[in-house]
């Protein structure tokens, strides 16, 4: 019974969040629309924002764990050499369009969710997800690295960014797109082959020229 409770509170707690906004979303209405009381989320999670933390952790931690897994297979077979960067993009984005066949309804409501963390400009709100990435991104960013020793951090860190936003709004919004018309329509699995492609061939792109260092922070371009 108590395990069914708490995940009565995480379906509730997803939809919530996702239809209202993390801020937006009274804890009293999540526990009036979960039949349960105040004490049980405070048993269970603690507080409004751990709950928050445990509703993206239950997706994305098995999302992650497969991520790791095959980019363990990657580096693995590389050896000392270089990995395949497509190879390397794979890794990170399979895992997500494949657990979504998986979710179902629920799987529905956590896209919006992410497509709310996504453009919603509340910190707390982005931190927590963020949280469930930390160790992720750092393997990535290092296997990246390798890959593509013409970039510095920095470049791979922004790039990684880039990914993650053309990712969330594929999976987000790729459904909305693809109902506009016939034109529009993809496979899922060639969705997902196009997206690695495109982060691919931009990932390993060459670094602009022309922009002098600082530019950037002062305005100014030569």
């Amino acid at each position: 019974m108590t395990a069914d409770t708490k995940e009565r509170i995480l379906n509730v707690a997803e939809r919530l969040f996702a239809d209202r906004g993390f801020p937006a979303t009274p804890l009293r209405d999540i526990t009036n629309e979960a039949g349960v009381n105040i004490a049980s989320v405070n048993y269970h999670f603690g507080s409004k924002e751990a709950l928050l933390a445990a509703v993206l952790e239950r997706r994305l931690r098995p999302v992650n764990a497969r991520r790791l897994e095959l980019l363990d297979a990657i580096e693995a077979a590389a050896g000392n050499g270089v990995p395949n960067v497509e190879d390397v993009i794979r890794a990170f984005l399979a895992p997500p369009f494949q657990k979504r066949q998986e979710w179902g309804a629920g799987g529905d409501n956590f896209l919006r969710l992410l497509g709310r963390i996504h453009s919603e400009t509340n910190e707390e709100f982005r931190a927590t997800f963020f949280q469930q990435f930390q160790g992720v991104f750092r393997r990535f960013e290092q296997a990246l690295q390798r890959a593509l020793p013409h970039l510095d951090a920095t470049d791979i860190g922004w790039r990684m960014l880039f990914l993650v936003g053309s990712m969330a709004l594929t999976m987000a919004w790729g459904e909305s797109f693809a109902s506009i018309g016939p034109a529009s329509h993809k496979d899922p699995e060639d969705v997902l082959e196009s997206l690695i492609q495109y982060a691919a061939a931009g990932m390993a792109s060459p670094v602009p020229i022309g922009v002098p260092v600082g530019a950037a922070q002062t305005g100014h371009a030569s």
